[in-house]
């Protein structure tokens, strides 16, 4: 604000850099033998040590974008007039962002358009991606370190109807990362046996599939290998769930048909065969014949794939009654998954917040707490829909999930 003309501006106070206070001289100090410290070695071994530690690993987060689907995905009804072709709000403007458009619809002003980009994915994927390119980049890698002991988890979410299940577990034509992921698991361990002279120890794999639903007003675990009905979830495990062992890519792919078929799924407004689950795949690594000579124990590493039935809105689906009751479970346990790293990246920020206990309401998340808490590696792939009826949906997901790619995880998981 400026100083009435009428009065003359005093002068401004003069500013003061404090720098080192003076002090009194000190006679000169003695002067040591050279003598050669231990310190100095032991700060090479500390400098030896720290480059051998890798720096921490940010959370991975994938976009996928579906392609436009059909007219008449949900479910049949009469006959209408024809609609406009469906605009796009949804684009891939690079390797790693996405810029999203708001419809005309949804304007203030239509004469003023408005575009966000959401960037820093580690990779968008178009519309027209195969299912190979999906897998090379985001499954290759938690398969490779699968093998070499570590365990992984890769989580599928987003809207219903995005395509999550079919990026999981795809078609016979056009397999998902699911079974790419036991090809490139058994075709590893095929080629990893030819030409080896040294005796290793022997390893198998075994497959458990089971989906969490609601049940009322609660929610439930059912094992999709068994007809078994009393699981119970103690902490991380699942007690009462059936473990298959596979000896062949042909064996495993026969179980997830047949659990498939068992899957809780039904027809809503906006989607024709919407999972009403959440259905999760574990491959884990079984050593027969540990090294007993010399005492090592091998950890049995894990490999877990979920596929989480999509966020719904009621006034799109028109969902009523038992589906409006598998909504409601469905839209809470996504957002207490959401909670959950939000607090994980809150407490990476500042140490001194505690991290909240968010996992303890869902069965979802309390399965998942060592990835939620990050003492696992974890990956995300996000699908999402491009139309813009979808426009909402997707906005939601991208606002929610960008902080997420801040997550970092420790290189001694395990």
């Amino acid at each position: 604000m400026d100083p009435p003309t009428g009065a003359a501006a005093s002068p401004p106070a003069p500013t003061t850099l404090r720098r080192n206070p003076p002090r009194s001289a000190r006679p000169p100090p003695t002067p040591l033998p050279c003598v050669k410290s231990k310190p100095a070695l032991s700060r090479l071994l500390d400098d030896a040590a720290s480059a051998t530690i890798p720096p921490p690993e940010r959370l991975k987060v994938f976009l996928r974008i579906r392609p436009l689907p059909e007219r008449g995905c949900g479910k049949a009804k009469a006959p209408r007039k024809p609609k406009k072709p469906d605009l796009v709000c949804l684009v891939a403007s690079g390797a790693n962002s996405v810029a999203l458009t708001v419809p005309h619809s949804k304007l203030v002003d239509p004469k003023r358009g408005r575009t966000e980009v959401f960037d820093g994915f580690s990779a968008v994927f178009s519309p027209d991606s195969s299912q190979h390119d999906v897998f090379t980049q985001v499954m290759n890698p938690l398969v490779d370190e699968f093998l070499g002991g570590k365990s992984g988890l890769l989580v599928a979410l987003g809207p219903t109807g995005s395509g999550k299940t079919h990026t999981v577990f795809g078609t016979p034509r056009n397999p998902g990362l699911l079974p790419l992921t036991l090809r490139q698991i058994f075709t590893a361990t095929d080629e990893s046996s030819k030409g080896v002279t040294v005796i290793q120890p022997t390893r198998s794999f075994c497959l458990s599939m089971f989906e969490i639903l609601s049940e009322g007003k609660g929610e439930r675990i059912l094992d999709l290998l068994s007809d078994a009905s009393d699981l119970v979830l103690q902490q991380s495990t699942i007690k009462g769930l059936k473990e298959v062992f596979i000896e062949s890519v042909a064996d495993a792919e026969s179980l997830v048909s047949c659990g498939m078929l068992k899957r809780s799924t039904a027809a809503t407004n906006a989607n024709n065969k919407s999972s009403r689950s959440h259905c999760i795949i574990t491959i884990r690594a079984v050593h027969e014949n540990a090294d007993v000579e010399s005492g090592k124990s091998l950890s049995n590493a894990v490999l877990t794939i979920a596929d989480l039935a999509g966020a719904e809105r009621e006034r799109r689906t028109g969902n009523q009654g038992t589906r409006l009751l598998e909504s409601n479970f469905i839209n809470n346990t996504s957002m207490v998954f959401g909670l959950c790293l939000r607090s994980l990246l809150e407490h990476q920020k500042n140490k001194k917040k505690p991290l909240e206990k968010h996992f303890k309401n869902s069965m979802l998340t309390r399965y998942l707490r060592d990835y939620l808490e990050g003492r696992k590696k974890m990956t995300l792939i996000l699908n999402v829909k491009p139309g813009d009826d979808d426009y909402l949906d997707t906005s939601f997901l991208l606002r929610q999930a960008s902080p997420y790619m801040k997550i970092k995880y420790s290189p001694s998981y395990h």
